[in-house]
């Protein structure tokens, strides 16, 4: 196991014992050593025109003077970010959401950002089953991303976010573990723990003896039970409720 992979799982172990999102603010703020970042922004993306940033974001570390700037001028309503994180289910850069963008407005807010020192950004988009969406923009002077750092810091992410949404709702814990534990068949379960070790499907259907179609389609099987879009958050997840440790 790499030694980024090795942090992650070492932050994500923190903030499974996360009771109150302060918590969570604490761990997000001591990854940053290790990724690079200098601040975050965890949320839920606007559902109506009337939203602000103070409506939606849940866990702030945004520097408070380009918090004030961006609620003043109701950036979130252009802000290209936002707008890219809507169409997408894999983490990207800042860079990349302002080029598909290619919206005068949308790279004003950028270019107002970087008088805040934040030059660059790391993204994790989350979406949920039930249409919510939301996620975590990390940014800097300097985040420059291995693809190793940015496998590991998507990980933190969507448990991150999986956690405040745990919090947020207050759920009976055992009850939530005991149902998912209890609605996963014993070869998903072991799919799932085989890709949080890292294995691709082909991979584990060598290990397995199994074939690959029948590997993704035991992922895809947990990921509708556990109700989550895509294997990382699918895999992070069943970590989130113990099913997978």
């Amino acid at each position: 196991m790499s030694n980024l992979r090795q942090v992650a799982f070492d932050i994500v172990g923190n903030l499974r014992g996360a009771k109150r999102l302060s918590h969570i603010y604490i761990e997000l703020k001591k990854a940053s050593l290790h990724f690079g970042y200098d601040t975050f922004v965890l949320g839920y993306l606007p559902r109506s025109a009337q939203q602000t940033l103070q409506d939606c974001a849940t866990i702030s570390g945004w520097p408070e003077e380009w918090a004030r700037r961006y609620q003043a001028n109701g950036h979130i309503r252009v802000d290209p970010i936002l707008r890219h994180m809507r169409g997408v289910i894999d983490p990207f850069l800042w860079q990349e959401a302002v080029d598909a963008a290619g919206s005068p407005a949308g790279r004003v807010v950028i270019d107002e950002a970087r008088a805040f020192r934040l030059h660059e950004g790391f993204c994790v988009p989350f979406h949920q089953i039930d249409g919510s969406e939301g996620g975590i923009s990390f940014g800097g002077e300097q985040v420059r991303l291995s693809y190793e750092a940015r496998a590991a810091l998507h990980l933190v992410a969507i448990y991150a976010l999986s956690t405040v949404r745990a919090l947020v709702r207050q759920p009976a814990a055992p009850a939530e573990k005991a149902a998912g534990a209890a609605a996963l068949t014993a070869r998903e379960i072991e799919c799932l723990k085989w890709s949080a070790a890292g294995k691709t499907a082909w991979e584990i259907s060598v290990i397995l003896s199994i074939s690959r179609r029948t590997v993704e389609h035991h992922l895809a099987s947990a990921g509708q039970k556990l109700q989550t879009v895509g294997r990382v958050q699918c895999v992070v997840e069943a970590l989130r409720r113990g099913i997978i440790t």
